[in-house]
């Protein structure tokens, strides 16, 4: 199939999406795989008999209504992927140095444990709830999104919480809001979501995270392998082409059709592509300059990636269970701040402990769909490591194995102090690892194929919030549409939206007319 009317570039949350909304819409569709296996984060991997996830731990808006649930009925996959309930009472367990704090489905409840917490700061705490009942009201605002300068100036008017905090800081919000510290730390937890801190996150980007849990946390029964499963089988069973192993490198336009080149020399035509690349690669590196708009280029010029990560995939023989671990995830911050911790993260030496970490357990999640061997657990503890990374030095050497024994020694030296810090939760860990191995920001950047091993796509900050990124999912090219993390916002569901409304966008363009 080298003439279709859409092709797919990239199979993350994004990809799958278009792609298969592209073919429920009635197009001919072919996407197309860099890897050997489809999915980007949602594609697990297998090693000694433990399988881990790679970047789905929990997922909110399952509940009935809610806009995930909506989402995949919409895709026809509700009934092909279920979901296991996260302790409603304590999904996100998080650890300061003076206080615990757990997150809890529901907001009345959610709002009282921070009362529990904080009894002095009532006041503070209403307000706070105040600002997302006004920011949730602007976002489901029943006129929809503004289409003329008259509909934008109208939609402000109405609401003008967009007006105070569309260039704010979560920082400058939490300011405006109270001066206890320990609160500001409790309403920052949820932070590391986002791979920011609060003086650098979008306000509208934080509270929303928070939101998205409001009604519980979830995971996929069968791990992130059985969602992207689900979207593969759909594909297949409405007979769309799928190929992996095929890199593309070339995008440009002939006579009116794109016209796509692989790795391998093979060439694609198509009337509308959608690129689930992250813009930067896709616009800078992939599609022909000359189709690219001067806008659009000073756009990407300015552009930042989030920051990368560091992850430990652990088998271990310990008794998770009996060490104190439940299916919660543990949040571990060195400092009563967030920001602090943050600029710690950045400051770290090789042999510092870990000021900042995420653990979770995939098999105390879903313990019967065989995320380890019999009496054994699969653990996963993932911390950031800020843009100036220790492993930048090797970031132009794509594989691992010519990177070199330093660049090994390092990985395992910065891996083994990880989980030396996370022993303060379970004591004993490192003596008790049947298989174990770590990932940089350079894995993230050869497996995802994200810019410079961003987590998060670009750095939802505020000015990359929105119109800072490519929140409408086109290019500036007519017929290329963009997905991913890159668009909407980072995290499956703001991909699989981006996807979604990409491939409307891709059939409207088609004008109806499919092969």
């Amino acid at each position: 199939m080298n003439d279709v009317d859409a092709i797919v570039v990239g199979s993350g949350a994004g990809g799958l999406s278009a792609a298969l909304r592209l073919k429920q819409l009635g197009a001919s569709v072919l996407l197309l795989e860099a890897m050997p296996s489809f999915g980007g984060y949602m594609n697990p991997f297998r090693r000694n008999g433990y399988i881990f996830d790679t970047g789905v731990h929990y997922l909110g808006k399952l509940a009935p209504g809610g806009s995930f649930q909506m989402l995949l009925q919409l895709l026809e996959l509700d009934k092909a992927v279920s979901f296991i309930e996260i302790d409603p009472d304590g999904f996100d367990r998080y650890h300061f140095p003076t206080f615990e704090l757990r997150m809890c489905k529901n907001r009345a409840a959610y709002q009282q444990r921070l009362l529990s917490l904080f009894p002095d700061d009532e006041k503070a705490i209403a307000r706070y709830f105040g600002v997302i009942d006004r920011l949730l009201s602007a976002f489901s605002d029943p006129h929809g999104p503004p289409k003329t300068w008259l509909d934008r100036i109208r939609y402000i008017l109405r609401h003008p919480v967009l007006m105070k905090y569309h260039r704010a800081t979560y920082q400058r919000l939490l300011d405006g809001i109270t001066r206890n510290p320990n609160l500001a730390a409790a309403l920052s937890a949820h932070c590391g979501n986002c791979g920011l801190p609060p003086d650098r996150a979008s306000a509208f980007v934080a509270l929303m995270l928070l939101d998205h849990y409001m009604d519980g946390a979830f995971y996929p029964k069968g791990g992130s392998g059985a969602l992207r499963d689900a979207f593969v089988q759909a594909l297949e069973r409405n007979n769309a082409s799928l190929q992996k192993r095929t890199p593309v490198t070339a995008i440009t336009r002939r006579q009116g059709r794109f016209q796509i080149t692989t790795a391998r020399g093979d060439t694609y035509t198509a009337r509308t592509v959608i690129s689930n690349v992250d813009p930067i690669i896709t616009l800078r590196d992939i599609v022909d300059p000359a189709l690219v708009p001067r806008a659009i280029k000073k756009k990407i010029a300015r552009m930042t990636p989030s920051a990368g990560a560091f992850y430990a995939f652990i088998g271990t023989t310990m008794d998770l269970s009996a060490a104190g671990m439940t299916d919660a995830n543990l949040i571990h911050y060195g400092h009563d701040s967030v920001n602090r911790t943050y600029s710690a993260i950045d400051q770290r030496a090789p042999t510092d402990p870990f000021p900042y970490f995420f653990m979770t357990s995939p098999s105390l999640k879903d313990p019967e769909s065989g995320h380890a061997p019999e009496g054994h657990h699969c653990l996963e503890i993932i911390s950031g490591l800020g843009h100036d990374h220790i492993f930048q030095q090797w970031r132009r050497t794509t594989v691992s194995r010519l990177r070199g024994e330093a660049y090994q020694e390092l990985k395992e030296e910065v891996g083994m102090r990880l989980i030396q810090s996370a022993e303060r939760y379970l004591p004993g860990l490192s003596k008790q690892l049947d298989f174990v191995e770590f990932a940089t920001p350079l894995s993230n950047a050869y497996w995802v194929n994200s810019y410079e091993g961003a987590n998060f796509g670009p750095d939802q900050t505020p000015r990359q919030f929105g119109p800072g990124r490519f929140m409408d999912c086109r290019a500036g090219i007519e017929g290329l549409f963009l997905a991913g993390a890159g668009t909407i916002s980072g995290g499956v569901l703001g991909c699989m939206a981006s996807g979604v409304w990409a491939a409307q966008q891709a059939v409207d363009h088609l004008d109806g007319k499919t092969k």
